[in-house]
């Protein structure tokens, strides 16, 4: 930390202080003297003006003083910055890399803002108030790469997701685990050929792990693209415990099924929820054995669906289990009619018919607690909060493809987005369903603001802009830092 004596004048952006050194000098065209800042540094304390100094090793990315008024983009980041201030992880963010809170802060609004390629985050930041809000963020393409780096150090991993869990979660979670396959040609080891849904494609495994009842993430895991869910749960429960995550309950998807997997989940008393692969004999007799599923006292409404649900015992490797024969009568339905329509172009006989339509519609649930009928098919569908979640960071936060060619930077990228979901989430549940949180910044953006070297300007907001500041905690305000 250094100490100057230089006339340091302290400004207060998105919460946080920066040091400048004003300059007086004499403007020969306006003949008349002039002040400009020089930007220093973050503040370290306040009273004595210490300061960490900026980084000297690539100055064209350093903030650099405004001698003329600037037109930026204003409310979409604001915003960001806004809820990113008052979420209940607010602090983690700010620890996670303390000398990097601005580049971090950059990037996350980017990636909400823009979605685009990284590489252009520099050439972005000069039209929008992030450069104002974050103005220590090194955001040239080799910094940002030096920043992913560091990001992705397990050490920081470590502790962000410690620091992050305690906060978000009680003493036993209810947790959802999914994974998705992110297609990519990175010459690493975690890139590989998979078959995962019947297509093969080289690709890295992005494991999430949902809170149950509240739908947020908690934790994630990458795997190479070869290797296969079923093996992947094992070691996802144990990185949860030694993260502080005592699990109590687990939603998984049929890809997570088998004998060790269920052996486990009973050793650990671990309670879960699954679908029963339908390559199973087990998934067979049921289909074959509980025809009468389709009963009036099976009927069990789902929103605006009707299906069918029957509850039995079974025997799952040795432990007492329970499954639910459930037929969707609308999937059924369309199943029918679409399959009798292709047999009887191939000409299948009426024994092979009848064998293929008992499965038409159904699937199977097990589980290793017995749940009312009417309640294990909401609790089945809540495993969509996940696939949701790796479908918003696909499309909206441009997960895929995957750009970066290292493990290192590649873990930094995998973090980083996985922070700017938590962002994403905090302010879905603030619009409270009045704006999508694509709308609510494609609205703001269009608040601008107009930047001078002693403060920023911001204009009038439309009654639409008030409504959604209102909504994510916020006044827009008139000035900043003048």
């Amino acid at each position: 930390m250094t100490e100057n004596k230089r006339n340091i004048k302290i400004k207060t952006i998105g919460g946080r202080d920066y040091a400048y050194d004003m300059i007086s000098y004499w403007d020969k065209n306006k003949k008349a003297y002039r002040k400009k800042s020089i930007y220093l540094g973050v503040v370290t304390n306040r009273e004595t003006r210490e300061y960490i100094p900026k980084k000297q090793a690539n100055p064209d990315s350093e903030p650099v003083a405004k001698d003329s008024a600037t037109i930026q983009n204003f409310g979409d980041s604001y915003s960001i910055s806004k809820v990113a201030e008052s979420s209940v992880f607010a602090d983690v963010l700010k620890n996670i890399l303390s000398n990097d809170y601005d580049t971090l802060m950059s990037l996350i609004c980017h990636k909400l803002i823009k979605g685009t390629a990284m590489q252009y985050v520099e050439s972005w930041a000069l039209g929008n108030a992030v450069s104002t809000l974050y103005p220590a963020a090194q955001l040239s393409s080799q910094r940002i790469s030096d920043f992913l780096k560091k990001l992705g150090k397990e050490d920081v991993w470590r502790k962000f997701f410690k620091d992050y869990i305690e906060l978000v979660t009680g003493e036993k979670v209810g947790i959802i685990i999914d994974s998705t396959g992110l297609p990519n040609e990175i010459n690493i080891p975690l890139s590989a050929w998979g078959n995962h849904g019947g297509e093969s494609e080289r690709e890295t495994r992005f494991l999430m792990v949902v809170d149950r009842i509240s739908g947020n993430p908690l934790y994630f895991r990458y795997a190479a693209g070869n290797i296969v869910d079923v093996t992947t749960l094992s070691n996802t429960l144990a990185e949860l415990q030694q993260m502080g995550v005592s699990t109590s309950f687990a939603l998984v998807d049929a890809g997570y099924f088998s004998e060790d997997n269920i052996k486990e989940l009973y050793g650990k008393n671990i309670a879960f929820l699954t679908r029963l692969p339908a390559g199973r004999k087990l998934y067979k007799s049921l289909i074959q054995s509980h025809q009468d599923v389709e009963n009036t006292e099976n009927i069990v409404l789902y929103g605006k669906r009707a299906l069918y649900v029957k509850c039995v015992s079974v025997d799952l490797f040795g432990n007492e289990g329970f499954a639910y024969v459930v037929c969707d009568i609308k999937r059924k339905g369309n199943e029918d009619n679409n399959f009798l329509l292709a047999a009887k172009e191939d000409k299948l006989s009426n024994d092979e018919i009848t064998e293929s339509l008992a499965s038409k519609g159904k699937f199977i649930i097990v589980s290793s607690e017995k749940i009312p009928t009417n309640e294990v098919i909401p609790l089945y569908y809540t495993r969509q909060s996940a696939e949701n979640l790796f479908g918003v960071s696909k499309s909206f936060l441009d997960f895929l493809p995957l750009r970066t060619h290292n493990i290192d930077t590649l873990r930094g990228y995998l973090m980083l987005t996985f922070i700017s979901l938590l962002v994403y989430i905090a302010m879905k549940k603030m619009l409270k369903n009045e704006f999508t949180v694509e709308g609510a910044l494609i609205e703001m953006g269009n608040l601008m603001c107009k930047s001078f070297d002693n403060g920023t300007i911001v204009s009038e907001p439309t009654k639409k802009m008030k409504s959604i500041a209102s909504l994510l905690g916020y006044m827009v305000p008139m000035r900043l830092g003048v």
